[in-house]
C-alpha cells in the first residue's frame, strides 16, 4: 500500500499529464476550428448535403473535445482536492 506521500505524488503527476492533455486537446479544439472555417468557406453559396453533413459532424467533434477538456479539468480539480483531504 503506497504512503501519503506517494499518493501526493501520482496525483502530482496525474495533474501535470492532465494539463498535457488539455493542451492537446486544445490544439484539437482550434484545429477542428480551422477545418469548420475552410468547409463553411467552400459551402458559402452551396446547399449541398455532404457538405452540411460534413459542417455537422465537424462542428460535433468541436463540441466533443469541449466537453472533454472541461471533464478532464473537473477530473483534476477533484485530484486536487483530494490531495488537500490529504493534506
Amino acid at each position: 500500500m503506497a504512503n501519503i506521500e506517494q499518493v501526493k505524488a501520482a496525483l502530482a503527476q496525474a495533474a501535470e499529464q492532465s494539463n498535457a492533455t488539455k493542451n492537446q486537446i486544445r490544439a484539437a479544439i482550434d484545429g477542428t476550428e480551422q477545418v469548420l472555417v475552410r468547409l463553411r468557406l467552400v459551402a458559402a453559396g452551396t446547399g449541398h448535403p455532404a457538405l452540411a453533413e460534413a459542417i455537422s459532424r465537424a462542428e460535433q467533434s468541436k463540441q466533443r473535445l469541449i466537453e472533454a477538456s472541461t471533464t478532464l479539468q473537473g477530473s483534476s480539480h477533484a485530484a486536487r482536492q483530494y490531495v488537500s483531504v490529504l493534506g
